[in-house]
């Protein structure tokens, strides 16, 4: 009986301690163990907490310690490194799409992904299309090389050949159109079989089919006037017998007027440079004073005479343009 009181007096202890316990610390709403306090025993909030007590002084051996530490100055601390930069990774696109471009930053997480793409089936909006340039007005000037055919090989001397050289000043007004004033000169041997040198000045139109190409196809004609310096042979007879011929050379004139028609090529070099092949075809008539006196052309076939001519004129040259 004895030894259970002495068991039983500790559990007594403990449980008359539990609501002086329940007062010092702070209990949760409704807890069994939790003492009721009556209202007017509560502290108000706005009553001044009692100061606090001074903080006991640490031990001696601490207290030396603290000294220590305080003479040795705070500890250094270690200089942290500085972080790397960011790495950029860029992933070009596989489907022609907008690429893909990640940024990983060291020492943390990676960023989340972000991927820009394009609304399939809605093409972007074609870029604007380049202004068109105005067309200007273009001078220029042509060299060019030519020879000439006869337009009838009935009758001619069997070395006529002739050719030369020309040159023209050349206004372009608009793409398709432009004047051409040119001089030519040209030597060899006339149908006849006489040696000429002749001058022609000729002002010629030339429509262009296709300006803005580089091959450009044009039409060419015109009119012309044309100077001839001719030298002649003539063989003098004499009816006394046993006088021989003599044989004598002078120096003939002529003036011509007529038009030309033809075809061409001009290439496009480059803007201010251009090669060109062309084909005339002339015929012309003789003005001059002896004309009707004189004329130029007779056939003993048939015993006429005429001062009109034609021919041909194949010419190859090239231009400067500004």
């Amino acid at each position: 009986m004895r030894r259970c009181l002495i068991h039983a007096l500790p559990a007594v202890a403990l449980l008359t301690s539990v609501p002086a316990l329940a007062q010092d610390q702070d209990c949760p709403q409704g807890a069994w163990f939790c003492e009721q306090v009556p209202e007017e025993d509560l502290p108000e909030a706005d009553a001044v907490p009692p100061e606090e007590e001074p903080e006991a002084a640490p031990p001696p051996q601490r207290r030396e310690h603290h000294e220590r530490r305080e003479r040795r100055g705070p500890r250094p601390r270690a200089a942290r490194p500085a972080a790397p930069p960011p790495v950029v990774v860029y992933q070009p696109p596989s489907d022609g799409q907008t690429p893909q471009v990640v940024i990983v930053t060291p020492g943390g997480q990676p960023p989340p992904q972000v991927v820009v793409r394009t609304v399939p089936g809605v093409p972007p909006a074609p870029p604007p299309p380049p202004p068109r340039r105005k067309w200007r007005s273009e001078w220029g000037f042509n060299l060019r090389l030519q020879g000439a055919s006869f337009g009838s090989t009935r009758g001619a001397a069997e070395d006529a050949a002739m050719g030369g050289a020309g040159l023209s000043l050349r206004y372009r007004p608009v793409p398709a159109f432009a004047i051409d004033l040119g001089v030519d000169v040209l030597g060899g041997i006339d149908y006849h079989g006489f040696k000429r040198a002749e001058i022609p000045i000729s002002l010629s139109g030339m429509v262009f089919v296709n300006p803005r190409s580089r091959v450009q196809f044009y039409f060419m004609g015109g009119m012309h006037a044309s100077y001839a310096q001719v030298e002649r042979t003539a063989i003098i007879t004499s009816d006394t017998p046993g006088v021989p011929s003599t044989v004598s050379t002078f120096t003939q004139e002529y003036d011509y007027f007529g038009g030309h028609g033809g075809i061409g090529l001009e290439f496009r070099v480059s803007r201010h440079v251009a090669l060109n092949i062309d084909g005339l075809g002339f015929i012309r008539s003789r003005t001059d004073d002896q004309a009707a006196s004189n004329p130029e052309f007779y056939d003993p076939a048939t015993g006429r005479t005429t001062n009109t001519s034609g021919g041909g004129l194949f010419r190859g040259g090239i231009s400067f343009y500004w």
